[in-house]
């Protein structure tokens, strides 16, 4: 005798979600028949339709079926019971931090047939309280996304806005004022889920989490024809997801499938058509190039998959220097008479004197100007005034600085500063660029074992150098000649085991490790010019002692001209 369905439906504890990995479950389903009352003992069986991999669950006692665990995919399902018509569900769609039901109603059975129902219409999660959205690969691959990442669509769900604290000039730290940007110059994702700081978010690549911990982005973006969906979740996260006070981005890869398929791709980008720099002499070059492709297929016919896929970044973006003033032809041959100029050399009167900066600091500065200039200096004598003409009432009489005071590294960093090529003191320019090389590759291997249960494996590689011309957020110059190279390196690897005992028990093992490498503000351009070619005295003759050897070269001098000046 069956018995009708238990008072109260199902519990909460009916539906265990798995922790944070790709796989996820069809809610418990009950099989009843015309009357409402169960059928116990029920064979209940699903098959991914793409792959072909079948699972089959007896109903309990109460007429209840569970398939705790399942990848995302497309999937068909049947019901069937000595004495009832088999009942089968074809297209029903499994995406990631779903939680879906399916309940069947058996037809006694009066001759041989089945009943088939297609699932069209839209499934709504009547056992979770969890709000997102999911977005297909379809979706994405059908928009155009400059970069091609997955993270610029973001913040087209509800409840999600750009980041807003993390300015360009922000420090985040030692010194680095822009945050980690993955492949180079990707979209790390910093935004506000739900009003939350934008460093409170979790990111989930394969059931491994690739949240970096500096800047709270993500460090993974995979291939974008590579991924078969991602899911935000922007409220009420499950209880499996504590860690983040923020969103969860769930991303899921493809797998193969028993049809071996593939696909490549080339998209250029570049400034054929574009208009010039209003401020800008010529015309800055653009060309990105992103070209790569994919393939997956079975290793075993309805067992073992593969997928692999491939992307390689070439951008070259050239950077208008923007307006940046320099010396003048008069004032690199020491001509400091222009009005402007001979006001900030020296002092308004002699009654200021021997106060004010713009006379002479001490005696020791005085003996040094004495000696290279060859006529007498005393210690508070103004450098200028306005109307002084003889050496015997300023230092610099007429503005006029001899070059014969200059210091041996004041006339060795000359060499270095653009001269001007708009007006008089104006420099600017767009031949210079941003260059990146990214190459990413990554790997999946999906078997369906009976001893074992379903194995997942997953590795990810991605490398890339990004290299500035005017490196500012890391303390680089504003002028040509001093880039500096970013270089980073991010791997994942993924392992996870998922095996079902029973029609209630399922047990998921997940190993994850992630590893990423960055050098940010490298300088690579004018380095290796010691100091002493550079006219500084050497550390035993009390100067300058090097720190970095590799790096040293005039950028890396600005912070102690100044206390070398007179050396």
């Amino acid at each position: 005798m069956r018995k009708p369905p238990p008072a109260g439906g199902r519990t909460a504890f009916d539906c265990v979600r798995n922790v944070g990995g790709p796989l996820r479950e069809v809610c418990p389903g009950l099989v009843t028949d015309p009357t409402g009352a169960v059928v116990p003992g029920a064979i209940v069986t699903i098959a991914n339709t793409a792959q072909g991999i079948e699972r089959t669950m007896a109903a309990n006692g109460q007429g209840i079926y569970t398939f705790p665990s399942l990848p995302v995919g497309s999937y068909d399902m049947q019901a069937e019971s000595s004495g009832f018509r088999p009942s089968k569900r074809t297209g029903i769609v499994v995406d990631a931090d779903s939680a879906l039901t399916d309940d069947f109603q058996l037809e006694p059975a009066e001759q041989v047939q089945s009943v088939d129902v297609t699932t069209t219409a839209a499934q709504v999660e009547t056992t979770s309280t969890q709000v997102g959205e999911v977005v297909t690969g379809t979706q994405m691959t059908a928009v155009a996304l400059n970069g091609r990442s997955y993270t610029d669509l973001l913040v087209l769900q509800p409840g999600i806005v750009p980041a807003s604290t993390q300015l360009p000039n922000s420090v985040v730290m030692a010194g680095v004022t822009t945050a980690i940007a993955p492949s180079g110059n990707l979209n790390a994702s910093n935004q506000s889920i739900s009003g939350q700081r934008e460093d409170a978010n979790g990111f989930i690549v394969n059931g491994g989490d690739v949240k970096e911990l500096m800047n709270g982005g993500t460090l993974i973006v995979p291939d974008l024809d590579s991924i078969a969906e991602f899911r935000v979740i922007t409220n009420n996260p499950d209880a499996q997801y504590g860690n983040y006070s923020g969103g969860i981005v769930n991303v899921v890869t493809k797998q193969g499938e028993n049809q071996m398929h593939g696909d490549g791709f080339e998209f250029l980008r570049n400034t054929d058509l574009d208009a010039r720099n209003f401020f800008s002499p010529e015309r800055g070059l653009y060309r990105q190039n992103q070209f790569g492709g994919t393939i997956g297929g079975p290793i075993k016919k309805d067992k073992i998959f593969y997928f692999a896929d491939y992307q390689g970044t070439r951008t070259f973006q050239g950077v208008d220097s923007g307006l940046i003033p320099v010396p003048t032809a008069a004032e690199r041959q020491g001509d400091f008479s222009a009005p402007a100029l001979a006001s900030q050399l020296g002092v308004p009167s002699l009654s200021d004197c021997p106060t004010s900066p713009g006379c002479v600091s001490g005696p020791y500065l005085a003996s040094q100007l004495q000696q290279k200039l060859g006529y007498g200096v005393s210690a508070g004598e103004p450098y200028y005034f306005a109307g002084c003409t003889t050496p015997e009432l300023c230092v610099f009489p007429n503005a006029q600085i001899p070059q014969q005071a200059w210091t041996a590294p004041s006339k060795f960093l000359e060499q270095y500063i653009p001269t001007p090529n708009q007006g008089n003191n104006i420099f600017t320019s767009g031949a210079y660029g941003n260059q990146i090389r990214d190459d990413k590759f990554s790997g999946r291997v999906d078997a369906n074992t009976t001893r074992f249960g379903l194995f997942t494996g997953y590795y990810f590689f991605d490398d890339y150098s990004f290299t500035n011309p005017y490196p500012s957020g890391q303390g680089g110059a504003t002028v040509p000649g001093f880039g500096a190279v970013n270089l980073g390196r991010a791997q994942l690897i993924s392992l996870g085991d998922t095996k079902t005992f029973g029609a209630a028990t399922v047990n998921e093992a997940r190993l994850t490790f992630m590893r990423s490498a960055n050098n940010i503000g490298k300088p690579v351009q004018n380095v290796g010019v010691t100091l002493a070619q550079q006219g500084f005295a050497s550390p035993g003759d009390g100067g300058i002692y090097t720190l970095a050897p590799q790096i040293v070269g005039p950028e890396t001098l600005s912070s102690i001209l100044s206390s070398q000046a007179c050396r």
